[in-house]
């Protein structure tokens, strides 16, 4: 089923060059959310090998960081409840999360060290997501703990 999805890729990077171009999601935030933390756990960093395919001996990676080896970094997934969102100046209003909704955030961290715990209310910080086929990037400037 792999090699046949592959195949169905390449074909239509063949017919269709301008579909094959990298292209990354359109932007969510910048924006500033705070909420209480209903549900967390924390994922270790993973090797992610690139996709492609082999044509007569040779590599053809796809396109963007899907063709290229890259490694997840570690982090916390944790799920915000009672949420308030401020969406900054270079926010797209209609990319950004909303205010009141169940926020799931991705937060990058080295260690599952307790750092984030269940039952905190956090403040994240310019939270930003963005990538390509290949994956998402998050991004935030600090976390400020309200209360622990």
């Amino acid at each position: 089923m792999k090699t046949l999805i592959t195949a169905a890729i390449l074909l239509l990077s063949v017919l269709c060059p301008e579909l094959s171009k990298a292209a990354p999601i359109p932007q969510v935030g910048p924006m500033h959310i705070e909420g209480v933390i209903d549900s967390i756990s924390w994922n270790a960093d993973r090797f992610v090998k690139g996709s492609g395919i082999y044509d007569n001996g040779k590599w053809y990676p796809m396109s963007g960081s899907l063709g290229h080896d890259r490694t997840i970094p570690a982090h916390y997934r944790i799920l915000l409840k009672k949420t308030r969102v401020e969406s900054l100046e270079t926010a797209v209003a209609s990319r950004s999360y909303k205010s009141g909704s169940d926020i799931t955030l991705v937060i990058n961290h080295p260690a599952n060290d307790g750092y984030l715990m269940k039952g905190m209310r956090i403040k994240v910080y310019d939270y930003t997501v963005r990538g390509d086929e290949g994956g998402d990037w998050y991004s935030f400037s600090r976390i400020a703990i309200k209360r622990r």
